[in-house]
C-alpha cells in the first residue's frame, strides 16, 4: 500500500512539474531576430488579434494571450494601427504596452494622448497643440453640435458653469486623428470611445445596481481620478464618499474647490472653501452637478465597485498615498508623512 501511494505522489510530482515546465515555456519571453511589422485591423477582437500575433511569432500561445490580457484589464485597449516590434526580446506584458499604446498611421494621422483627470478646457489644449483644429471651432461644436445619440448627456441650458455639456466624457486614451477631420467629428471620437468602455464593461448595469445613472456615476468616478494618485486608493476613495453619502455628511472633496478655481491651488484657503457654488461639496450636500473632470477606466470601475469600508475621512501623504480614518479625531491628528 505504502509503495502504491509512493508511486502516486512521484506521477503527480512529475504531472506538477510537467505542467509547469509547459505553463513557463507558453509565457516564456519571444526573441525577434528581426524587426516584425503588423497590421492590426480596425475592429479586430481580442482573439483575432492574439491569434495574429501567435501567427507571426510574437506570442507562443494565443490563448495564453488573452488569459494574460484579460487578468491584467487590457483586453478591451487594444487599438488599430501598424505596429513595429523591434528585433530582441519581447515578453506578453511588452505586447500589451505596445497594442495599448498604439501603432503608428500610414495616413498622417496624428497621434494624440489625453491623460486622465483633464477637464473639456485643458482637453482642447491639447487637441489644439497638435495641430487638431482651433479653440474657437470646438467651442461652436459643443454649443452648438446634435449630441443627442449621447444620452447620457444633459442639455447645454442644464449645464452649470464652469462645466459644459461634454464634461467629463472625452475618454482619456491615446488617439490616432486625421488632420483632416472637423472638430466635431474629434469630439464625437472621444465620446465614442467612453460608450466603447462602459458598455464593454458592463457599466450599464452595475450603475443600475447602485441606482445611479451614468452621469451620476461617471460624477462620482470624476471626483475619484482627481482624488486618488495611488491607484489602490481609488476604491477606498469611492467608498469613504459612499459611506459620506448615506450618512447626510458632505462629501468635502478638495477636487470639486480645485475645479472652481480653474487652477491648482496649494494649499486650499479656508475662503476657498466659502465660494458660492453647488460643485462647492464643503457647502452643499450629496454630489455635485457633474463630472468635473474626465475619469479613466479605473477611476470608473472604482466608482462603481468600491470597496466596503467603514472609514469616513481620508488624508493625504506627501508620497500620493492616503491615510484613511473612521473618526474626525483621527482624521485631524497629525502622523509623519501627512501634507
Amino acid at each position: 500500500m505504502k509503495k502504491f501511494i509512493l508511486t502516486i505522489l512521484i506521477l503527480l510530482l512529475l504531472l506538477a512539474c510537467g505542467l509547469l515546465y509547459l505553463a513557463q515555456r507558453v509565457t516564456a519571453d519571444i526573441t525577434l531576430e528581426n524587426d516584425l511589422e503588423l497590421e492590426i485591423a480596425e475592429g479586430s477582437s481580442t482573439a483575432s488579434i492574439a491569434a495574429q500575433l501567435a501567427e507571426n511569432g510574437l506570442v507562443r500561445d494565443a490563448r495564453v494571450f488573452r488569459l494574460f490580457a484579460r487578468q491584467h484589464e487590457v483586453d478591451s485597449m487594444f487599438k488599430a494601427g501598424i505596429y513595429t516590434f523591434a528585433a530582441g526580446s519581447w515578453s506578453l506584458a511588452d505586447v500589451c504596452e505596445a497594442l495599448v499604446a498604439g501603432g503608428v498611421s500610414d495616413s498622417g494621422a496624428v497621434r494624440v494622448t489625453i491623460r486622465e483627470g483633464l477637464t473639456v478646457e485643458q482637453t482642447l489644449a491639447v487637441l489644439v497643440e497638435a495641430g487638431l483644429g482651433s479653440l474657437d471651432s470646438y467651442h461652436a461644436a459643443i454649443a452648438n453640435a446634435d449630441f443627442s445619440a449621447y444620452d447620457f448627456l444633459p442639455a447645454a441650458e442644464d449645464v452649470i458653469e464652469p462645466a459644459n455639456r461634454l464634461e467629463g466624457f472625452l475618454f482619456p486614451d491615446t488617439y490616432m486623428i486625421a488632420p483632416e477631420w472637423s472638430e466635431e467629428d474629434i469630439l464625437r471620437l472621444l465620446l465614442d470611445q467612453f460608450v466603447k468602455i462602459w458598455q464593454e464593461n458592463g457599466f450599464d448595469a452595475r450603475a443600475a445596481e447602485l441606482g445611479m445613472t451614468t452621469y451620476q456615476a461617471v460624477t462620482m468616478a470624476a471626483i475619484v481620478e482627481k482624488e486618488a494618485q495611488v491607484a489602490e486608493d481609488r476604491p477606498i476613495i469611492a467608498g469613504v464618499f459612499y459611506n459620506r453619502l448615506e450618512l447626510d455628511m458632505p462629501l468635502e472633496s478638495c477636487a470639486t474647490v480645485q475645479f472652481l478655481l480653474g487652477e491648482p491651488k496649494y494649499p486650499l484657503l479656508y475662503s476657498d472653501l466659502e465660494i458660492e457654488s453647488p460643485y462647492n461639496t464643503y457647502q452643499n450636500m450629496g454630489l455635485p452637478p457633474g463630472p468635473i473632470a474626465a475619469p479613466g477606466l479605473a477611476s470608473l470601475q472604482a466608482a462603481l465597485y468600491p470597496e466596503d469600508t467603514e472609514y469616513l475621512y481620508f488624508r493625504a501623504r506627501e508620497d500620493g498615498s492616503h491615510r484613511f480614518s473612521l473618526t474626525l479625531e483621527e482624521h485631524e491628528t497629525d502622523h509623519e508623512g501627512d501634507q
